[in-house]
């Protein structure tokens, strides 16, 4: 069973945050959250955030969230805050303060027997 959280607009630049993310691909959650807890990057803190959220959903289910891993992070790019650095003889500079968008998907790893019921004469 897989569980999906995302977060958004966060006010640090993507490139920060996937290199945590492509460290957490294929690892136990509280392996994960130990890791990311003494990272001491700022990046750590909204994947920390999601993967919460993510085992949140699945303590919901009266599942047990120490047994799932990460399946996929994806960390897009979102918004751009555009501002303005002024610099002498009347001329100005683009200041880009970019946002990111974080998606963290957890699985279980078992797979759900389908059971084919055929109808009795």
């Amino acid at each position: 069973m897989n569980f999906t959280a995302k977060a958004k607009f966060i006010k640090i630049a993507p490139d920060k945050i996937r290199v945590l993310s492509s460290m957490i691909k294929s690892k136990k959650t509280d392996w994960v959250l130990n890791q990311l807890s003494f990272a001491g990057i700022a990046g750590a803190k909204p994947l920390i955030n999601a993967l919460k959220q993510a085992m949140d959903q699945a303590k919901n289910k009266n599942l047990n969230p120490d047994d799932f891993r990460i399946l996929t992070t994806q960390v897009d790019e979102g918004p751009k805050l555009k501002r303005r650095r002024i610099l002498h003889q009347g001329r100005s500079t683009m200041i880009l303060k970019r946002m990111s968008h974080v998606t963290v998907i957890i699985t279980d790893d078992k797979k759900e027997a389908v059971k084919e019921i055929k109808g009795s004469k």
